[in-house]
């Protein structure tokens, strides 16, 4: 092993509760983080350039995975830029997360005098995208670039930029991203490399899970990053960018990130759908509804919001519970191993206790989600929880040990999430085998931890 590597990783993601409504920086939203990760390895590298240093990065499962650039620091104002040494291929995520922590660095004055030159490989997770069979090596290898294999749904690019930003920050800037002040840090340069390489300020959920892991989110207001100036062209504008850089991190984001779990002995059941959808497109499509849907747009958005609120509680109240009385919280939860989720408000209101009441709560709550995000399809036109996803998880909430589920996220084709009780996995697997022909449930259950430093021991029989 090589003594100067060093690995950074960020996890998926899955939104249970909180599509589209994470966009109001008023509503809280509730992100899980899964075990599907992106790692990030570090390692000190030769030039490419013989006067200059240069930043290659390196992604072997994919076909014309590798991306090179030349840091240019202006001796005047320490702006960063980063000429391409491979002009013909583009990762802006890639690209964007660079300049941001470099040119960070440089504002602060912490960037490193004499910048050595650096190669990092990324790696991912199967889970990410979808794979042929399930009989494929851990960081199986595509015979395509990694824009023409289908992904998964799970935050990929979220993931990809929070562990470069945190390898970079540990290279170059010598921070710690297990430190909570720098896990702070952390998050708002991700955020805003995220932005920069959609080309828009999005919700963030995915970037905050992430970094923080499994929270209940709520986002920062747009303007903070939309108040940044655009790629400088000159030397006085250099100036002013870096000052606005380190005044946009520096200042107060207001953001939610409280941490939240899944309660004891449950487990989220991820579930890879044949299909696509166009999230931009649909996000879209809501927006405008909401905006000229009136009274009804409105309702609907207020009863969504007050489900979403009442799942969080919910969790929360559940987690909380199996600590102050594990004999009932384990008594209960034995019970809904055998039942469909519309039989768990029966046994809730019938000997439950107070661990029946919250669990009545989240099978009430994710019922009320789905009524309200179909009536969102109805309204807007965009496929959030479409006729074929429909009829799959009401089949699926029929199923022994489920309490119910959603289309995560944005909704569409992509994918479905199931929450369960974590001893029905396989019997929910076998019993769906062959019946859900366009299903394959993925092998993944919470990780609530989010960006963290890996032991190189265990990643470098990949490299």
């Amino acid at each position: 092993m090589t003594p100067s590597r060093r690995c950074f990783s960020a996890p998926g993601k899955a939104l249970l509760a909180g599509g589209y409504l994470v966009l109001d920086a008023e509503n809280s939203s509730f992100v899980t983080a899964l075990s599907a990760r992106i790692y990030a390895i570090t390692c000190p590298s030769p030039s490419l350039d013989s006067t200059l240093p240069t930043i290659t990065v390196l992604s072997p499962q994919f076909q014309e995975g590798e991306w090179s650039y030349t840091v240019c620091q202006s001796p005047i104002t320490g702006f960063v830029s980063l000429p391409a040494i491979t002009p013909d291929r583009r990762n802006p995520f890639v690209q964007s997360a660079i300049a941001t922590v470099m040119n960070y660095l440089s504002a602060t004055g912490t960037l490193q005098t004499t910048l050595p030159s650096l190669t990092m490989t990324i790696l991912s997770d199967n889970a990410y995208h979808s794979q042929p069979s399930d009989a494929v090596p851990r960081f199986n290898k595509h015979p395509l670039p990694i824009t023409a294999v289908p992904k998964t749904g799970l935050g990929s690019s979220a993931a990809l930029t929070t562990s470069l930003v945190a390898a970079l920050l540990s290279f170059y800037g010598d921070m710690n991203p297990d430190a909570a002040q720098t896990k702070v840090i952390l998050h708002k340069l991700a955020q805003l490399a995220h932005c920069n390489a959609q080309g828009k300020v999005g919700s963030g959920f995915d970037v905050a899970c992430a970094v923080f892991g499994s929270i209940v989110y709520r986002r920062f207001q747009p303007s903070i990053i939309s108040s940044l100036p655009p790629a400088p062209t000159s030397f006085e504008a250099e100036a002013l960018y870096l000052l606005s850089l380190q005044k946009v991190i520096e200042a107060d984001w207001n953001v939610g990130t409280r941490e939240c779990s899944l309660p004891r002995r449950m487990r989220l059941l991820m579930g890879d759908v044949t299909g696509g959808s166009e999230t931009p497109a649909m996000v879209q499509m809501v927006l405008r509804w909401r905006k000229d849907g009136g009274e009804s747009a409105s309702a609907v958005w207020t009863a969504l919001g007050k489900a979403n609120e009442n799942l969080i509680a919910a969790m929360i109240g559940l987690g909380e519970q199996a600590a102050k009385d594990p004999e009932e919280y384990d008594a209960f939860v034995d019970e809904v191993l055998k039942v469909g989720a519309s039989d768990v408000a029966q046994l809730g209101h019938s000997n439950g206790g107070r661990t029946g009441e919250l669990f009545v709560q989240v099978v009430d709550a994710i019922v009320e989600i789905r009524f309200n995000l179909r009536s969102m399809t109805a309204g807007s036109g965009a496929q959030i929880e479409p006729v074929q996803q429909t009829k799959l998880l009401d089949a699926c909430s029929a199923l022994p040990g489920v309490l119910g589920g959603v289309v995560p996220g944005a909704g569409g084709y992509d994918a479905v999430c199931l929450l369960v009780a974590e001893a029905a996995v396989d019997a929910i697997a076998k019993q769906t085998e062959g019946v859900f022909e366009n299903v394959r449930w993925l092998e993944l259950r919470e990780e609530a931890t989010g960006v963290r430093e890996e032991d190189m021991l265990v990643i470098e029989e990949f490299l």
